[in-house]
């Protein structure tokens, strides 16, 4: 239980410095795909079927939807436009790089409930760049379908 517990803490913030280098974000997406495989060892979690047939009935949103409104990538998305290079540059400097790392602890945090909700940790990870850099945020499908943009939109 501690390896799965710790054990992708570990990996989370190995991709976060690796993210910081902001030419690393592939291989960071790759290291926060092994820490969350890491925590369960790519088994299902116990009682997964009990909890999505319970999320599907109700119309209650997820947590990662209730703190989007009021993260960095709920705020771009209401301003409506990108940030200059200069405002994310200024951004990334003196508030990105440590509010990065705190939604990485924030992130791994969801690990330590008695369930653990691999889909709202990786939904969290996937606003990291966003949260560090003010960069516009993906669709959300758009981090697991493993394509480009362009390839996504195209179909």
């Amino acid at each position: 239980m501690s390896f799965g517990t710790f054990l992708p803490l570990v990996v989370f913030l190995g991709s976060y410095l690796v993210r910081l280098t902001l030419v690393g974000a592939p291989i960071a997406r790759a290291a926060n795909g092994f820490g969350i495989w890491l925590s369960t060892f790519g088994q299902e979690p116990p009682g997964k079927d009990k909890l999505e047939a319970r999320q599907g009935e109700g119309n209650k949103k997820s947590i990662v939807e209730r703190i989007r409104p009021y993260s960095p990538p709920g705020f771009i998305e209401r301003r409506g436009r990108p940030f200059a290079l200069w405002q994310r540059s200024l951004w990334f400097i003196f508030v990105g790089w440590w509010l990065g790392a705190i939604w990485v602890l924030l992130s791994w945090s969801v690990l330590l409930m008695p369930y653990p909700f691999l889909d709202t940790v990786r939904s969290l990870l996937d606003e990291l760049p966003s949260v560090m850099t003010l960069a516009v945020p993906e669709p959300a499908n758009l981090s697991r379908s493993g394509g480009t943009a362009s390839e996504i939109l195209a179909s």
